[in-house]
């Protein structure tokens, strides 16, 4: 099981990551990748996430889910919360933790009651979980609302 992990192939993956995590790391460091270069990572690294969460259900397991974005939003709300009011790195891993425990809970009260569902029904199931968390959000005060968090 675990000669299927490591791999030559997946090593050699994992190896080009850490490469290009230490030159981006490098180039950041130097000051050489200014501000809008490091906002384009950012996004295309959570975009990466989101794709490959969306592989995991829909490719590998054969399930539409269209609940990502809600799971994304109630992490990425904890974690600016958590870094609006410790504004360190600390802060920023305390809000990660955060956010993967409110996730999983909302993950548990969402999964319980549509376990059996399949297809279409699981899609709108999962969009009626996303659409509360966004109408959640927009009326919470602590998120400053339609405006977002600064």
């Amino acid at each position: 099981m675990l000669k299927r992990y490591f791999s030559k192939t997946n090593l050699c993956w994992i190896a080009l990551a850490a490469v290009v995590f230490t030159v981006v790391t490098v180039l950041i460091n130097a000051g050489l990748l200014g501000s809008y270069y490091q906002i384009t990572l950012y996004n295309i690294c959570i975009n990466i996430i989101l794709a490959v969460s969306l592989n995991l259900i829909i490719g590998i397991c054969g399930q539409f889910s269209l609940g990502h974005a809600g799971f994304m939003c109630i992490g990425a709300y904890s974690a600016a919360i958590m870094v609006k009011s410790m504004p360190n790195m600390g802060g920023f891993a305390i809000g990660i933790v955060i956010g993967l425990i409110i996730s999983a809970i909302a993950a548990l009260i969402v999964s319980i009651p549509t376990l059996r569902l399949r297809g279409d029904y699981l899609a709108i199931a999962t969009l009626g979980f996303s659409e509360i968390i966004r109408i959640v959000v927009l009326n919470m005060e602590i998120t400053n609302g339609a405006a977002g968090i600064t």
